[in-house]
């Protein structure tokens, strides 16, 4: 029988934040479903983890010994995919099991793409604490924000512009159907790769596939549901390079560059540092170039990309100021400071407005996060979220059923 939708996971010395993953899934009881891990480990100490599972024919598990490049690894998983419905997940991740309904749902319907959204959070243990608004946030927590399971048809072009006018940067703030924590059509990344020669290219899978999608898929569906549970461990870029700030900051050292099979050409119009930002947008870049859209990047504002850069690392200043000294090199110093300066200023202002509405909508009651500590894995990470579902009384395919 074929899977309705295949979760896919593709991992790396990460081995038992992957097995309670895949356990978390295949404790369910649906044969709908199908688990890929694409394994590109040092060792293969995954695969004795999960001996267990082997006999469950929902699983597919292979191990690619390095060298072998992260973006590989990526396009393998894909290839291993059988079902009618991909989701990419990391492997601290988790899923909501709606997400099976939901890809029926689409299947139904004939929805290529359904994006849920990431109010469903869980942090691992050994990540530290920190504060989200009024909460504070610890290791071993599932953080739940308020939503209400709102569904809508959205036109991927506005969200194109959006992102190329915001420094091809942050592209989780716009409406993109998306692979990485969303449901797609397996069909559609078969005609990419016979289109381009891979499923992926790029730096970045997910920014990479959303733009993709963008360009092929004319309407997806939005919902205000949580369909998956992204996880932070300690492990995570989103910790050591956001939070612990103890990744380098030089574009050799970046792991995305590691064991390809040709030498990756770096975008000129984005600053050769090693951080989210500048692989976002060298990904945006290669994207729109694979598929001939060089168009849309009229309104690419490398100063927002700067921006952004230094709002998450000050410290980066002197190499943005060379960078963009180099680009705009009949542009005086002065000028080049003050537009950026202006553009930083306007970013923060932006970011403080949105934080006190978040705080005034959460003082008045208007918003509500949940906080559960003590929580030990995904599987019980995943048991808490359907209880707190079950609870709201939200009903999933109606909410899509009544879409706006």
């Amino acid at each position: 029988m074929t899977p309705l939708i295949s979760i896919l996971i593709a991992t790396k010395n990460r081995q038992k934040y992957c097995l309670s993953a895949v356990e978390s899934i295949l404790n369910l009881t649906d044969d709908r479903i199908q688990v890929i891990v694409q394994d590109n480990s040092d060792d293969k100490s995954l695969e004795t983890m999960i001996l267990p599972f082997i006999g469950d024919t929902r699983l597919i598990y292979r191990y690619t010994p390095p060298p072998f490049s992260s973006i590989d690894n990526f396009n393998a998983a894909i290839e291993l995919a059988t079902g009618e419905y991909i989701c990419l997940i990391g492997d601290d991740d988790g899923i909501n099991p709606e997400i099976i309904s939901a890809a029926a749902w689409a299947k139904a319907n004939n929805i290529e793409c359904v994006v849920g959204n990431l109010k469903a959070n869980y942090r691992w243990e050994n990540t530290g604490e920190r504060k989200f608004l009024h909460i504070k946030v610890v290791s071993n927590s599932l953080i739940i924000g308020d939503f209400d399971g709102t569904a809508k048809k959205v036109d991927p072009q506005a969200s194109l512009r959006k992102l190329v006018r915001n420094g091809c940067t942050n592209y989780m703030e716009f409406d993109f159907p998306k692979l990485y924590h969303g449901v797609v059509k397996r069909e559609i990344f078969e005609q990419l790769k016979l289109e381009t020669g891979a499923y992926l290219k790029g730096l970045s899978p997910d920014i990479y596939a959303a733009i993709a999608l963008s360009l092929k898929i004319n309407q997806f569906v939005v919902v205000d549901y949580p369909l998956t549970i992204p996880g932070v461990c300690s492990l995570s870029s989103s910790i050591q390079e956001g939070e612990q700030k103890t990744n380098s900051k030089d574009l050799e050292s970046a792991p995305h560059l590691r064991d390809r099979k040709t030498p990756y050409i770096w975008e000129e119009n984005v600053p050769r540092i090693y951080c989210v930002q500048t692989i976002w947008a060298d990904s945006a870049f290669a994207a729109f170039k694979e598929f001939n859209r060089q168009d849309l990047l009229q309104e690419f504002d490398v100063y927002k990309l700067c921006a952004n850069i230094l709002d998450a690392d000050p410290s980066l200043n002197p190499k943005i100021h060379s960078f963009l000294k180099l680009k705009f090199p009949n542009d005086s110093d002065i000028s080049l400071k003050k537009r950026l300066k202006a553009e930083c200023i306007k970013l923060l202002y932006t970011k403080r407005i949105s934080l006190l509405i978040q705080r005034l909508l959460k003082v008045l009651g208007l918003e509500r996060h949940r906080a559960y500590e003590e929580v030990f894995g995904m599987g019980n990470a995943t048991l808490i979220l359907l209880e707190f579902l079950n609870e709201s009384k939200l009903n999933l395919i109606k909410k899509l059923d009544g879409l706006k």
